[in-house]
């Protein structure tokens, strides 16, 4: 059954804890240049007259795959969340032009990395981390 992860931006308050959780599920404690999948932006909210930082987070709607020369990028099947195969991933960035939330890079070895939905958890049967500690429900996993 296909998941999409939705976000409610204009209800996040900047509690980056589902980048905390992103961190958590993806990274050991060893890795120094440990980078998160959530791509943090400022807002400023000009009638509350505040800022505070958001990530709008990989919604899954794969565009990226779709320009994707190497087929690293691509759907599977089972649960509909847009995968990389860093094998197959020639570094060309074409993916990073196109994400319409700028939420995919190139990593350090210039191979796509995004949000993978933590198809792991899903496949335990478990929420993906950022949606099990969102406090506010701003990000929910959906089905469709």
């Amino acid at each position: 059954m296909p998941y999409r992860l939705k976000f409610n931006t204009a209800g996040c308050v900047g509690c980056y804890a589902c980048h905390t959780a992103c961190l958590d599920a993806h990274h050991g404690a060893e890795e120094i240049h440990a980078r998160s999948f959530r791509t943090i932006r400022k807002v400023t909210d000009e009638e509350k007259g505040f800022s505070y930082e958001i990530c709008p987070g990989c919604t899954h709607c794969g565009a990226c795959a779709e320009v994707c020369p190497s087929g690293a990028l691509y759907r599977d099947q089972e649960y509909g969340l847009i995968l990389v195969d860093k094998e197959m991933c020639i570094g060309c960035g074409a993916c990073e032009k196109v994400c319409p939330d700028h939420v995919i890079f190139l990593d350090e070895n210039k191979k796509a990395a995004k949000c993978d939905g933590c198809i792991e958890r899903l496949k335990e049967g478990r929420e993906p981390a950022c949606v099990s500690v969102c406090c506010l429900d701003v990000i929910t996993l959906e089905k469709e």
